[in-house]
C-alpha cells in the first residue's frame, strides 16, 4: 500500500495534484539534528541546519523561517499574494511547472527516504545496538534526506528566480507581517 502524501505547508495550493507532501519545514525543529528529521514522514524539509537548544530555555521563534528558508518563497505563499505582488500569468506557468516538476521528482525519493529510515528503525530496536550498522543506517537515510532537500531547494531557487525584486520585497514584508500578526501561546492557557 501506497504512503499518503498530504499537502499541508508548501503545497497546499497544489492539493488537487497531492502527491507530494508540505514541503516549506512549518514543523518543530527539535530533533532535526537526527538523521532522517529534515524530512519528516509528510514529507516537509527543513533547509537550514538545526539550531541547538538548552534543555529548559524556551525556543522562542520556531514559527521563524530559518536563515535558508528566509531567502525562498514557498509556492503557497506565492499563490496566496499572487494579487497583492502583482504575479503574470508566465510567472503562474512557470511556478506551477516548477512545483509539478518537483512533486514528480520528489514521489521516487520519498519512497526511498521511507524505506532506509525503516531500515535505521529496524537497527536501532535492538536491545544492544550494533553501531557500524547503525551507522551505515542513518548515512543511507542521510543520503536519500540530501537528495530530498537538494531537489526542494532547487525547485524553490527556480521560482525565487521567476519572482522580480518588487515582487519578492513584497512577499517578505507579507511573510513578517503575517508572523508578527500570529498569536503568542498564552501562559494562562489550559487553567
Amino acid at each position: 500500500m501506497k504512503p499518503q502524501f498530504h499537502s499541508t505547508c508548501f503545497l497546499r495550493p497544489f492539493a488537487a495534484i497531492a502527491i507530494v507532501a508540505t514541503l516549506s519545514g512549518c514543523s518543530k525543529r527539535a530533533d532535526e539534528s537526527l538523521p532522517g528529521a529534515g524530512v519528516s514522514p509528510d514529507g516537509r524539509v527543513h533547509l537550514s541546519p538545526p539550531r541547538p537548544t538548552v534543555p529548559g530555555a524556551s525556543r522562542g521563534g520556531d514559527d521563524a523561517p530559518g536563515s535558508i528558508e528566509a531567502q525562498l518563497f514557498p509556492a503557497d505563499l506565492i499563490m496566496e499574494n499572487q494579487a497583492a505582488i502583482g504575479l503574470e500569468p508566465a510567472q503562474r506557468e512557470s511556478i506551477d511547472k516548477e512545483v509539478k516538476k518537483a512533486e514528480s521528482d520528489l514521489v521516487d525519493l520519498q519512497w526511498k527516504l521511507q524505506s532506509e529510515k525503516e531500515a535505521l528503525v529496524k537497527v536501532l530496536t535492538a536491545d544492544k545496538v550494533d553501531e557500524k550498522q547503525s551507522s551505515e543506517a542513518a548515512d543511507r537515510v542521510m543520503v536519500e534526506e540530501n537528495k530530498v532537500k537538494s531537489v526542494h531547494l532547487a525547485m524553490l531557487v527556480r521560482i525565487k528566480n521567476v519572482l522580480t525584486p518588487a515582487q519578492q520585497a513584497k512577499l517578505r514584508e507579507i511573510r513578517d507581517r503575517d508572523r508578527c500578526a500570529a498569536p503568542a501561546p498564552s501562559a494562562s492557557s489550559g487553567h
